[in-house]
């Protein structure tokens, strides 16, 4: 049986006149009864049965997408994705979040049926599922990941401005043997913050070009880490950590490769930061649970995800404009992790 205006507006209870109103994207209802009148049309299948409203639909929505495995890894991206939904709102628009697997993306709904304006891609994502999504024709904008293949506009971290700054600080404070924590293959902002963390080494004399990769393989801990942080396996982060010298002190790629590392230092007997200094990045609430807390780089997590919902709408908008990518900066957050 075909749902009609009269039935949303019996749900509502309001008047067919109202009902429409919204469809037809006329003035004459508050956007709040708009988005409602709309969003009752989908769930009752009104929208598919009359796809001419498809495109006033499409208006109030975004869809956020974020790998499955990001769901479970703290508070950093929980942070973001809360702020992309507050500012969304204050355009108008309704997030709709959908989790994906980057092994076998399978467009969401929402997309294949052009109910949104845009796309918002929070972490990482392949270039092949990017170029799927690129294909669609909806804007596009990437959250904390820009990729070297397909050009999209991206609002990242400084992340190799924070390596460099952070390497920077603990050489003033002294430290001379310094090691890098972090697996490179999980994230770009791993790499790019490894990138600066190499990069002050060499400016600041602790050590030159020949010596980077001995210096490196002595002190620095680069791979298969992630899966020991993300299982919150103490035992294996202590495994990996016995596995080499330890440096003066341990430069971590986040703050939950820098929480769980101070877990496992204290099971093994070492203390911090008397014995090894331990600092983190992005400055999430795991800073402040750590015993010591944790000295750390503040990211500018709300309003990265600001920034990216007003460039999207910018997008949807305007259509044509220079693609872009935005760096935001950050700065230290000095704790009780480092002498």
């Amino acid at each position: 049986m075909k749902v009609t205006m009269k039935d949303i507006a019996n749900r509502l209870g309001i008047s067919i006149n109202a009902v429409s109103i919204a469809l037809n994207d006329k003035v004459g209802v508050s956007d709040e009864m708009r988005i409602e009148i709309l969003r009752t049309a989908d769930e009752m299948g009104y929208i598919n049965q009359k796809r001419k409203y498809l495109s006033v639909f499409s208006k109030t929505n975004i869809c956020v997408l974020m790998q499955n495995y990001y769901a479970d890894t703290g508070h950093f991206y929980s942070i973001v994705l809360r702020s992309i939904v507050e500012q969304a709102k204050v355009f108008g628009f309704f997030s709709i979040l959908n989790y994906f697997d980057d092994q076998k993306l399978e467009l969401p709904e929402c997309i294949v049926d052009r109910k949104v304006s845009g796309v918002i891609v929070v972490g990482k994502i392949s270039d092949d599922n990017l170029m799927l999504l690129k294909r669609t024709g909806i804007p596009i904008v990437l959250v904390d990941f820009t990729s070297l293949y397909a050009p999209c506009d991206c609002i990242l971290t400084h992340n190799k401005q924070g390596g460099y700054m952070m390497t920077n600080y603990v050489i003033r404070k002294g430290y001379k043997r310094i090691g890098f924590f972090g697996d490179l293959s999980y994230s770009l902002s791993f790499e790019d913050r490894y990138m600066g963390y190499r990069q002050s080494l060499i400016n600041n004399h602790i050590v030159n070009e020949d010596e980077l990769i001995q210096y490196m393989n002595t002190y620095s801990f680069t791979e298969g880490i992630e899966n020991y942080v993300l299982n919150n396996d103490i035992q294996g982060i202590m495994n990996i950590l016995k596995s080499k010298e330890l440096p003066e002190v341990l430069i971590c790629a986040n703050d939950s490769n820098a929480f769980i590392v101070i877990l496992a230092l204290t099971q093994l007997g070492i203390k911090v930061p008397e014995d090894i200094g331990v600092v983190g990045f992005d400055d999430t609430p795991l800073c402040i649970k750590s015993i010591p807390q944790i000295t750390t780089i503040q990211v500018q997590k709300e309003l990265m995800g600001q920034v990216a919902v007003s460039k999207l709408i910018d997008l949807i908008h305007r259509k044509e404009t220079v693609t872009m990518t935005q760096l935001l900066s950050v700065k230290i957050i000095e704790r009780d992790s480092l002498c």
